[in-house]
C-alpha cells in the first residue's frame, strides 16, 4: 500500500466534516537590509505586439446564430403572450363586400362582415352606418335614409357577424357616395367604450335621370325666347319626388312657363317619374344686356328636400347653357303709361297711353320702314283707339305706320331714332249682362321692319318684334251707409236725435268686386268719442271688431272673391252704434262714423286697391223712411215746452 503523502492527508482533513485543523505555526517577519534576489523572475512583455489567440470563423458563426435564436424566441414569446391578453380595436376587423360602382336608382347589395379576433368577447355592441345623401330604402324610395343603428349585444371571441344591406343610391354621374361604418363595444370589467370605424365608397356610374336643355345660343335683347328642359328616367323603377330648379342670370325676365312653377318663377315639382318616362318644362322669357354679353342659365334636377319642401335635397343632373346677347338691327322700346315693365298693370277705368321708340343699330341706312301694332283683349274699347299719324284697322285690331303716315320711316339713318304713340280706353268690368271678365288682359305686339342694302348689293329685310301684356286691375266698389227705420236691427231712441239722449243707428258696409280675387281685404273706420260701439253685428260669419283704445272699427274681409256682387252675392256686414249728442251738436247733423277706407291686394296684378267712403252723419240719405228734417239735433221735448 502506497504511503500517503502530507498533501493527501491535508486534503482529507480539510474536507472532513467537523475536522479540527492542526494549529498553524507562527513565523515572525524579519526585515532585512540590503538587496536580495527573490525566487521569482520578472519578464517585460510587449502588450502592443503580443499576438492574441484567433477564433475560427465557423465558431463565430455558431455563436452569433445561437444568440439570434435566443433573441427571436424571447421576442416572439413576448408578443404572443401580450396579444393573448390585451384587448385592442386592431383585433376587430370590418370588411365590406359589394360593388364599388353602381348606377343611380338601381338596387345595391352590400354585406358587412365583422370579425372579433380578441381573446375575449365584445359586449354591449352597437352597429352603426352613416349613409351618404341620396340613399333610399328598397321598396320605400320616398324615405331617405340618414343613418342605421342595430344592437348586436355580444360578439364572442373569434366570432364572425354578417350584416346584409339592400339600398338604392341617387346622385349625379361621377359622385362618390361614402358610407361610414362604426362599431361601438365594451369588454368585461371595463366601462370604456371602444370604437372601430370603416369607410366604404361607391361610385355613381350613371344618373337615375338624364337632363337636356334646348335654347338659343344667341338671343336678341328684349325679344322673347324659350328654354326647353326635358327630364328622362334612366331606371326601371319609379323616380320619386323629382324637382327642377333653374338659376336665371341678371337681366332675365320671366314671362311664363308650362307647367307653372310651384314657387316663385324658377322651381317646379315634377313629382313621381315613371320608369323610362319623361317630363318637359318650357320657360318663356326676355333677356336684357349689352351687345355680346354672355348670360348663363343653370338647370338642375333631383329629389326635393324633406327639410325644405321647395328645394333640391339631392341633385341628379346639372346642365349649364350660355346665351350671348345680340343687339337687334332695328330695336324697339315700348312704354305703357310711361313704364317699360313686361307686365304693367293699369286700373280698370284708366286710359292706356302707349309710346313706341325705334332705333337703327346697323351701320347702314334702313329704308321703307313700317311699324305695326297688334292689339288683342276683350276689355279694349275699340271706339276709343286713337293712333298718332297712323291708321287703325278695326277689322283685325291693328295700327299701321309707314312712310305715307310718318315721313321719317322712309329712311332711318344709322343710329337714328323715331317715335310714335297711340291710346285707348277699357270697357267697364261690371257688365249689365252679368258676364265676368276673369283676370282681364290686353296684349300688344309691336313689329318694326325695313330694308337694308347688304354687302352683296341686294336688299335684305330686317325685322324685330316686342310683346307686352297689360294686366287690368279688378274694379272694386266699396260703400257705407247708415239707417234707422230699416235694416236687420231694431233701433231705439229719438229721431231727430235729442241732446244728451241716446239713439241707436245701423251702419252697413258693402264690398263688390269684378274680375280678380283681392286678398288681405279690410275696412277701417273711426267712431267719434260721443258714439259708442253696441257690440252686435250680422251676419255672424263676418269678422268685425272694435278697438276701444283707438276707437277703430275693423272689418276683416280677408279674400274678396272675383264676381262678388255680380255672379256671387256681395260681401256685406251690418253693425249697431249708439249716439249721445252734446249741446254743442244742437241744430247740427253730427258725424256718427268717420271716413271708411277699404284696402286689399289684387292677386292678379299684385297691385294695392284703396277706396274710401265719406263719413256718415245723422242725415240718413240712404234710409227710405227718413225725412230730411229728422237729421238735426234738437233739445229734448220736455225742455222745449
Amino acid at each position: 500500500m502506497k504511503k500517503e503523502g502530507k498533501i493527501e492527508r491535508l486534503k482529507k482533513t480539510l474536507y472532513r466534516r467537523g475536522a479540527n485543523l492542526p494549529p498553524s505555526e507562527r513565523f515572525e517577519l524579519h526585515t532585512h537590509d540590503g538587496e536580495g534576489e527573490s525566487g521569482w523572475k520578472t519578464e517585460e512583455v510587449d502588450l502592443a505586439n503580443a499576438k492574441k489567440p484567433i477564433m475560427p470563423f465557423w465558431k463565430k458563426f455558431f455563436v452569433i446564430s445561437v444568440l439570434f435564436f435566443i433573441l427571436a424566441t424571447t421576442v416572439a414569446s413576448f408578443v404572443l403572450l401580450r396579444d393573448s391578453n390585451v384587448i385592442s380595436t386592431k383585433n376587430v376587423d370590418i370588411f365590406v363586400s359589394g360593388p364599388v360602382a353602381a348606377p343611380a336608382g338601381e338596387e345595391v347589395q352590400l354585406q358587412i362582415v365583422i370579425e372579433n379576433n380578441n381573446s375575449v368577447p365584445l359586449e354591449f355592441v352597437d352597429f352603426l352606418i352613416e349613409y351618404p345623401q341620396g340613399t333610399r330604402s328598397v321598396g320605400k324610395l320616398k324615405i331617405e335614409l340618414s343613418n342605421f343603428r342595430k344592437s348586436l349585444d355580444r360578439i364572442e371571441a373569434g366570432e364572425i357577424i354578417k350584416e346584409p344591406l339592400r339600398l338604392v343610391l341617387f346622385g349625379q354621374e361621377g359622385d362618390e357616395k361614402k358610407f361610414n361604418i362604426i362599431l361601438e363595444y365594451r369588454v368585461e370589467d371595463s366601462n370604456a367604450i371602444f370604437v372601430k370605424e370603416k369607410e366604404h365608397e361607391i361610385h355613381i356610374s350613371s344618373s337615375a335621370t338624364s337632363l337636356t336643355v334646348e335654347t338659343l345660343s344667341e338671343a336678341v335683347a328684349g325679344q322673347e325666347f324659350e328654354i326647353k328642359t326635358t327630364i328622362i328616367s334612366n331606371t326601371d323603377i319609379v323616380t320619386r319626388d323629382l324637382a327642377v330648379e333653374i338659376e336665371y342670370p341678371f337681366g332675365f325676365s320671366f314671362l311664363g312657363s308650362e307647367p307653372q312653377p310651384v314657387l316663385g318663377d324658377n322651381k317646379w315639382l315634377v313629382g313621381d317619374l315613371a320608369p323610362r318616362g319623361r317630363r318637359v318644362i318650357v320657360v318663356r322669357g326676355i333677356l336684357e344686356g349689352q351687345d355680346g354679353e354672355e348670360k348663363v342659365f343653370r338647370v338642375s334636377s333631383g329629389a326635393k328636400s324633406k327639410e325644405r319642401e321647395n328645394e333640391l335635397g339631392v341633385t341628379y343632373n346639372t346642365s349649364i347653357s350660355t346665351i350671348s346677347i345680340a343687339r337687334p338691327f332695328l330695336s324697339t322700346l315700348l312704354f305703357i303709361n310711361g313704364e317699360t315693365r313686361k307686365e304693367p298693370a293699369v286700373g280698370s277705368r284708366s286710359l292706356v297711353d302707349v309710346d313706341i321708340v325705334w332705333t337703327n343699330n346697323l351701320p347702314t341706312k334702313i329704308v321703307d320702314a313700317q311699324v305695326v301694332a297688334k292689339l288683342s283683349g276683350d276689355v279694349i274699347n275699340e271706339l276709343s283707339v286713337r293712333p298718332r299719324n297712323g291708321f287703325y284697322d278695326s277689322s283685325d285690331n291693328t295700327i299701321l305706320w309707314d312712310k305715307n303716315s310718318l315721313k321719317e320711316l322712309e329712311g332711318i339713318e344709322s343710329g337714328a331714332q323715331g317715335r310714335t304713340s297711340f291710346r285707348f280706353a277699357l270697357q267697364p268690368l261690371f257688365t249689365t249682362s252679368g258676364s265676368l271678365f276673369k283676370n282681364p288682359t290686353v296684349n300688344i305686339i309691336i313689329t318694326t321692319s325695313g330694308k337694308r342694302l347688304s354687302e352683296s348689293g341686294v336688299d335684305e329685310r330686317v325685322e324685330n318684334s316686342i310683346e307686352r301684356t297689360i294686366k287690368i286691375a279688378s274694379d272694386v266698389v266699396f260703400t257705407s251707409r247708415m239707417v234707422y227705420f230699416v235694416g236687420p236691427f231694431m233701433n231705439t231712441g229719438p229721431v231727430p236725435p235729442e241732446v244728451e239722449r241716446e239713439t241707436t243707428y245701423t251702419v252697413v258696409f258693402t264690398a263688390v268686386n269684378s274680375s280678380n280675387h283681392v286678398s288681405r281685404s279690410m275696412v277701417k273706420a273711426v267712431l267719434p268719442p260721443y258714439v259708442r260701439w253696441v257690440g252686435v253685428s250680422t251676419p255672424a260669419s263676418e269678422n268685425i271688431s272694435f278697438n276701444e283704445s283707438s276707437r277703430e272699427v275693423v272689418w276683416n274681409i280677408e279674400r274678396l272673391h272675383a264676381g262678388a256682387g255680380m255672379t256671387l252675392p256681395p260681401r256685406e256686414v251690418a253693425f249697431q252704434v249708439k249716439l249721445k249728442p252734446s249741446l254743442s251738436h244742437l241744430n247740427q247733423t253730427p258725424t256718427v262714423i268717420g271716413e271708411s277706407t277699404f284696402s286689399g291686394v289684387d292677386e292678379f296684378t299684385e297691385t294695392v286697391a284703396r277706396l274710401s267712403s265719406k263719413a256718415l252723419t245723422t242725415s240718413l240719405s240712404t234710409d227710405p223712411d227718413f225725412i230730411f228734417s229728422q237729421g238735426k239735433v234738437v233739445l229734448p221735448k220736455n225742455e222745449t215746452q
